[in-house]
């Protein structure tokens, strides 16, 4: 994470400080609300392990475009968005049966830089890109019920740090002050790891994909202010990882795995851009 915070804080430094031409650089910023769904599957026990859990999520984020002097075709952008998914109940079934609740909450970090190509064709318009990032996921879960008895409140921790590379496809419709757009990209996280707070000193490695999907309208305030409204959807799934053992507190070995994981943010998003 800080890795990509440097070089979004130096991408930033490069912009404003080259020899940017009018309406060459953007600026945004974007809240919205949704929900975030997340579940978990296992059979690599015998049995089947499932969770599911659904919670009331807060979006908020800034993006940035440049496009370079003399290549107007071309830009470099970044994207943040933060996604706050409030408490709620986490349910764990076992060969379909519920053996366990607890509480969970989930907050989630998406970090991309881009590099495109941009053109338009009368009213009708469109954007190719490649980018790179990194997302985390970290998941705080206590308050732990177990076959109806309830369990130690302590809290356990999970955090997921996904590198990531993608290739994305916007497109749009702009007759006037009005445009209708959509984008589409798909990422592959070429390295993964799990570290979950109940297994100290250990991680787990693992890969998947994120298919990020977004539509809206927007509307020319000034000739420099645009506001648009839509939705967003965003999934990301996770490989099973390889069984590793680990040792218990009372000195036990025990086999350990993270399962296969999918993670959907649904949200609807207020985006406000300022062009220099």
């Amino acid at each position: 994470m800080k890795k990509i915070a440097l070089l979004i804080v130096a991408l930033i430094v490069f912009l404003i400080g080259g020899d940017v031409d009018a309406d060459s650089f953007e600026v945004g910023v974007h809240s919205g609300y949704g929900v975030i769904k997340y579940e978990e599957d296992t059979d690599a026990f015998g049995t089947e392990i499932e969770s599911e859990t659904s919670l009331d999520t807060i979006l908020l984020g800034v993006s940035g475009e440049y496009s370079f002097a003399g290549l107007k075709n071309f830009f470099a952008a970044f994207t943040t968005d933060w996604a706050l998914g409030l408490k709620d109940v986490e349910k764990w079934r076992e060969d379909n049966i519920e053996k366990q609740t607890n509480d969970i909450s989930i907050f989630g970090q998406f970090y991309d830089i881009s590099l495109g190509y941009r053109n338009s064709l009368n009213n009708f318009y469109y954007r190719l890109y490649v980018s790179g990032g990194w997302d985390g996921l970290h998941f705080r879960r206590k308050n732990f019920v177990v076959n109806g008895v309830a369990l130690s409140t302590a809290t356990i921790t999970e955090d997921f740090s996904l590198w990531k590379t993608a290739g994305g496809l916007g497109l749009g419709y702009k007759p006037g002050k009005w445009a209708i757009d959509g984008r589409a990209a798909f990422a592959y996280y070429f390295d993964g790891d799990v570290r979950n707070s109940n297994n100290e000193g250990m991680w787990f490695d693992t890969n998947g994909t994120c298919l990020d999907i977004g539509v809206g309208v927007a509307r020319e305030i000034t000739r420099n202010i645009n506001l648009s409204l839509g939705g967003s959807y965003k999934l990301v799934k996770l490989d099973e990882s390889e069984i590793k053992p680990d040792m218990t507190q009372s000195g036990k070995i025990i086999d350990t795995v993270f399962p296969w994981s999918k993670t959907l943010v649904m949200v609807g998003v207020v985006n406000l851009t300022y062009a220099f």
